[in-house]
C-alpha cells in the first residue's frame, strides 16, 4: 500500500539546496552508470529500443546508476506496450461492432489510458518530464556556450 504525502528529498539534494536540516539516517548511494540491460527485454524490439534511448538521456543527465536497471526496464516495457494499445486503437478505433450489431467500446482504451498513466509515472521518477526536472534542480552552474560567452564580454 503507497505511503500519502510527498516523497522524502535525497539528503544530497538538501545538502544542495541548502535546506538540509542536520544528520537523520544515510541513505544508499549506487556508481552512476548504466546497469545491464535485463535479458527479458532483449525479446521486445521496441522496449530494446527504449533502453538504449533512455539510458543515454539518464546518462547524460547524471541521474542513472548501476542500480537502476529493473525501474528502467519496466518503464521500457511500459513503453512497448503502450504503443501497442495505440496502434490496436488507430486500427481498430474507438468503438468495436460486436456480432449482433452492437457497438462497445474498444477494450484498448482503458489499457492505454492505464499504461500512459503508469508511464508518465515512471519518466517522473528518472526526471523525464518538466515538472519532475524541476525537483532534481541544483544550485549549479549551468555552462555557458562560446557565442554567448563571446556577446556577454563584448555587448
Amino acid at each position: 500500500m503507497a505511503k500519502a504525502g510527498r516523497r522524502p528529498k535525497p539528503t544530497a539534494l538538501k545538502i544542495l539546496e541548502g535546506t538540509d536540516r542536520g544528520p537523520r539516517k544515510v541513505e544508499p548511494s549506487l556508481p552512476p552508470g548504466i546497469p545491464p540491460m535485463p535479458k527479458r527485454l532483449e525479446v521486445d524490439q521496441v522496449a530494446v529500443e527504449k533502453w538504449h534511448e533512455l539510458a543515454g538521456i539518464l546518462t547524460r543527465m547524471g541521474v542513472l546508476t548501476s542500480g537502476d536497471g529493473e525501474a528502467l526496464a519496466t518503464l521500457c516495457e511500459v513503453h512497448s506496450a503502450e504503443q501497442s494499445c495505440l496502434l490496436q486503437l488507430r486500427s481498430g478505433g474507438a468503438v468495436m461492432h460486436t456480432d449482433l450489431g452492437g457497438v462497445k467500446p474498444n477494450p484498448a482504451g482503458p489499457l492505454y489510458r492505464s499504461l500512459v498513466s503508469q508511464k508518465a509515472s515512471l519518466l517522473s521518477e528518472f526526471g523525464l518530464t518538466p515538472s519532475s526536472r524541476t525537483k532534481l534542480a541544483t544550485k549549479a552552474e549551468v555552462q555557458k556556450d562560446e557565442l554567448e560567452e563571446f556577446f556577454t564580454a563584448h555587448g
